[in-house]
């Protein structure tokens, strides 16, 4: 591959992929990020959490100004301000139905209300939502969960996965009207975003304001919620402890998070490829 085709951008998303399973960030792919960074290739985030929730981990890898992929790509927002310079709804009458649909089933319903986080209900799983993403949560009884000055970006849903598993077709029928996705981005968590919305938007958004053909994108994920990502970049890798679907979705696989797989995936295919000039 001469430098003309080399990949110019990497999408990384956070929980599963670039972050450890203690949340944190490893040496390796700190030094894999700044190498890249000094070749000339752009590095961002592609992530379904909030900005507020993203911006630690930016800073963290030394990321220059640039656009970030939040809320799984419902949002695009121009860092380090913060600026949102894109952003989708769900459709407000079909997030209504879905909240209460949740609620009424015991759910643990959190809606993303402009840059607010509204929760059902304190407990142990939220606190652990809270704690891992570095956020505040606020809580609403069921008549104040929908009563919101606009219309939520996102709706997440916390049970165990069986639980999870069970209840999705019933609330996949349910929202099908209101063009709305229903997808699993851990397997205890169900989300609900616009028909409009995908990191695979997001990103091309992203590249677009970056000047960079689909071609030359590298995306590196590992969830359901990852697989629109994967398909559209130009080379999609999967992390190595995906679910098989998400394997399916991609070019290549490679290592688990745990064995620094998102590490391995840059030095692979990106400095690597750029000093042997190696097709993938």
């Amino acid at each position: 591959m001469d430098n003309a085709s080399a990949f110019a951008l990497v999408a990384l998303d956070l929980d599963g992929t670039a972050l450890q399973p203690d949340g944190t960030i490893s040496e390796r792919l700190k030094r894999a990020v700044g190498e890249a960074l000094e070749r000339g290739v752009r590095v961002i985030l592609a992530t379904g959490r909030m900005i507020h929730s993203a911006e630690p981990f930016w800073r963290e890898l030394g990321l220059p100004a640039g656009p970030l992929v939040a809320y799984q790509g419902a949002v695009v927002a121009e860092m380090p301000e913060g600026r949102i310079v894109a952003k989708v709804t769900l459709p407000e009458e079909g997030a209504r139905r879905a909240v209460e649909w949740a609620v009424d089933r015991g759910l643990l319903t959190q809606v993303y209300v402009g840059t607010e986080l509204w929760v059902s209900r304190e407990d142990p799983r939220v606190r652990n939502y809270i704690e891992k993403n570095h956020i505040p949560a606020w809580v609403r009884g069921p008549a104040e969960l929908t009563d919101w000055p606009e219309s939520p970006i996102k709706v997440l849903l916390q049970d165990d996965e069986a639980v999870l598993d069970r209840v999705r077709g019933e609330l996949e029928t349910l929202v099908a009207p209101y063009a709305i996705r229903v997808f699993k981005s851990q397997p205890d968590y169900l989300e609900l975003v616009s028909e409009q919305v995908g990191k695979a938007v997001g990103l091309q958004a992203a590249a677009q304001s970056l000047n960079v053909p689909q071609s030359r994108v590298l995306a590196v994920g590992d969830a359901e919620n990852d697989i629109d990502m994967l398909q559209w970049a130009g080379w999609g890798v999967a992390m190595g402890q995906a679910p098989e679907v998400v394997k399916m979705a991609a070019d290549a696989v490679t290592q688990p998070v745990d064995q620094d797989g998102a590490a391995k995936a840059i030095e692979r295919w990106v400095l690597e490829m750029s000093s042997d000039q190696t097709e993938p």
